[in-house]
């Protein structure tokens, strides 16, 4: 038997075994770690083997459920996303059991819907069946809710997980929509046969728009992004680490599932998937610029980064519709290998963020600094992931955007004048979500680790232990190895991309691909190591000639205060007011008047525009029907009986019609 099917075995069996020990919190919780490591480590070697080997391979099970069949199985693009949800899931899950050490809630349940959401995720990037994807779908949305949902005595948290789930069951039943259409043109549930099938252009885009909102529900496209920045802040920091990190990736996993069993698609498609690329990044990311509290900072983050993704996928789509085997390639991988890099330093940024809150009982930025100091593990780590989130070299985030803007300017050249325009639109958008992105985790990192304290006593706050920091660690090394060392993960990317657009990788494409990135990486460590020797000389210099010690952020004064420094609003604010009229940035207050002002209040918002103009009116028009509604379940039996009666009079009234 595959050594998949042994990891879905051990962590089903856990959650059983987890579940039976609930009040023996010390074996549950043995059981939960050693589960999650051998089912993490036998599904991380069966990944591994399929994208070396590129060889796939599938398992019926002889029970049949309505509609559909138990068919599972294993391919590069499998694979690929497997591997990026197991790692994280482990480390996660090995920072999660220190994190919750101490709570004093019974997490045994936690544990178990932990386990059960990995068994679910892993279910739907194998599925090979309509009905078992979706159900897969669900489950996966049923354990994240009580995931977020763990600290439920707060009323916050309970209605970031009714809208999570509200909107994850729109999405939901668009899938269950498209997946019937598919069937129903098709004959059947199962995957491959769907991919025997040619799909008229009408209904291909039709299956196409169905599976944006779908999926896009679930990865967070702007406008279906409203549940993001709330679940994030409310769960747990390990949580949101695998909710970031790998959740909303199975909404890209689904559109890269349609476009390998549709393949043929109208140009329009395309031209969407951009427009939903570029709106995406921009937007989430000048959120991002203006939020204060660090978890829904980096959740905005999420929805900038499947904005580069979508990119990706886009120009990969363009070019597989008109030919073009290289800019597909290319495309496809750029955007795979920024799914698996930003899992791996979107999850370091927010078990980092965690270990922050857990030492200031805090997440609002303005409440911090100077945490660096306090903090040397947690602050350096958070600095690697910022570096490799702002898409700089020598970390994993600028070998996948390079990619992408590769494939960019291979489309500007190679394609059609649509595509050209397209192209060049999408290099202009990623430019400036670079740019916006390293100002804003300037803000982020300056305003918590540099500069003075702002808490108004830090003499609690202290490193987090080893079993908070050892994941954190890993997750830095995998920066740092993928940014240094790009070969294998790429490698692995374009054995996915073939995948998708069933083009066969030759030695020479991969060469193509490989051989400027390691070009810039040789150059990139010759200088790092000129660097390191003249600070290296620095610092020999500074213990033979004196040196004065001046207050951090001094500026001239000889003892300055917290008040003294940039705040996260006013880092940003400037940044902000350009965008203003896209963004509905606005500020309360006033600037201080005449030579002995007043302490003025002054404070900035972001308008969430899709939210409150949007979902809100909705959601509040749906709630107020509710209650007018109300009036219909009166209690009485009778009543009941005549609603039944009146139903099957209309039904019969129908019929005869």
């Amino acid at each position: 038997m595959n050594l998949f099917l042994y990891s879905l075995i051990i962590l089903t069996g856990s959650v059983f075994l987890i579940l039976l020990t609930a009040r023996l919190r010390h074996i549950s919780s043995g059981i939960f770690l050693v589960s999650l490591m051998a089912g993490s480590v036998l599904g991380l070697v069966s990944a591994v083997n399929t994208l070396v080997s590129r060889f796939s391979w599938g398992y019926h099970l002889n029970i049949r459920m309505p509609l559909g069949e138990f068919y599972i199985g294993l391919d590069p693009l499998s694979a690929f996303f497997l591997l990026a949800i197991i790692i994280l899931f482990l480390l996660a899950g090995i920072y999660g059991y220190g994190y919750l050490k101490d709570e004093k809630k019974n997490v045994s349940v936690h544990y178990a819907l932990y386990n059960l959401a990995l068994i679910a995720l892993m279910l739907v990037v194998t599925a090979k069946n309509g009905i078992l994807f979706l159900m897969a779908w669900e489950l996966v949305t049923i354990s994240s809710y009580f995931l977020i949902t763990f600290y439920d005595e707060r009323q916050d948290v309970r209605d970031a997980g009714y809208l999570f789930l509200i909107a994850t069951h729109v999405g939901v039943f668009c899938l269950w929509l498209m997946f019937f259409l598919m069937a129903s043109h098709t004959g059947s549930m199962n995957f491959d046969q769907m991919m025997l099938s040619s799909f008229p252009p009408a209904l291909a885009g039709v299956l196409f728009i169905l599976g944006i909102i779908g999926f896009g529900v679930k990865a967070g496209f702007i406008p279906l992004h409203i549940w993001l920045p709330h679940a994030h802040p409310a769960a747990p920091s390990h949580v949101s680490a695998v909710l970031s990190a790998v959740m909303i990736k199975v909404g890209i996993y689904g559109l890269m599932r349609l476009i390998v069993i549709i393949k043929v698609f109208p140009e329009w498609c395309a031209i969407l998937l951009f427009l939903i690329g570029m709106i995406s990044g921009v937007g989430g990311v000048l959120y991002a610029l203006g939020q204060h509290e660090i978890k829904k900072l980096l959740a905005y983050h999420s929805i900038e980064n499947i904005g580069i993704i979508t990119l990706g996928l886009s120009i990969g789509l363009w070019g597989q519709i008109v030919h073009n085997e290289f800019v597909t390639m290319i495309g496809y991988a750029g955007a795979l290998l920024h799914v698996f890099n930003h899992a791996v330093f979107k999850g370091l940024l927010f078990l980092s963020a965690g270990s922050v809150i857990r030492a200031t009982h805090t997440g609002e930025i303005d409440h911090m600094g100077g945490l660096l100091k306090k903090l040397p593990w947690t602050g350096h780590l958070f600095l690697i992931g910022s570096l490799s989130i702002c898409g700089l070299p020598l970390f994993n985030g600028f070998v996948s955007e390079w990619l992408v803007f590769r494939s960019l300017f291979e489309g500007m050249f190679h394609l059609k004048m649509n595509a050209i325009i397209f192209s060049g639109l999408g290099i202009i958008a990623l430019a400036l979500m670079g740019g916006l992105a390293a100002a804003c985790f300037c803000k982020a990192f300056g305003t918590i680790f540099l500069g003075n304290s702002r808490l108004v006593d830090d003499s609690h706050v202290k490193e987090s232990s080893w079993v908070l920091c050892l994941p954190m660690a890993i997750l830095g090394g995998i920066c740092l190895w993928v940014g240094l060392f790009p070969s294998t993960m790429v490698s692995f990317a374009l054995n996915a991309a073939s995948t998708i657009s069933s083009v066969e990788i030759s030695p020479l494409m991969e060469g193509t691909v490989l051989s400027p990135l390691l070009t810039l990486v040789i150059v990139l460590v010759i200088l790092i190591i000129v660097t390191a020797a003249l600070f290296l000389f620095k610092r020999m210099a500074m213990k033979i000639l004196p040196v004065h010690q001046a207050p951090t952020w001094g500026c001239g004064y000889s003892d300055p205060t917290s008040r003294m420094q940039y705040t996260a609003s006013s880092f940003a604010e400037s940044l902000l007011r350009i965008f203003r009229n896209v963004l509905g940035f606005h500020v309360k207050g006033a600037d201080p008047q005449g030579y002995f002002p007043k302490a003025p209040e002054v404070s900035s918002h972001v308008v969430e525009a899709s939210e409150d103009l949007i979902f809100r009116p909705v959601f509040g028009c749906i709630k107020f029907l509710s209650a007018k509604l109300k009036m219909i379940q009166c209690g009485y039996t009778q009543m009941y009986l005549l609603y039944i009666f009146v139903f099957l009079l209309a039904l019969l009234i129908w019929k005869m019609v």
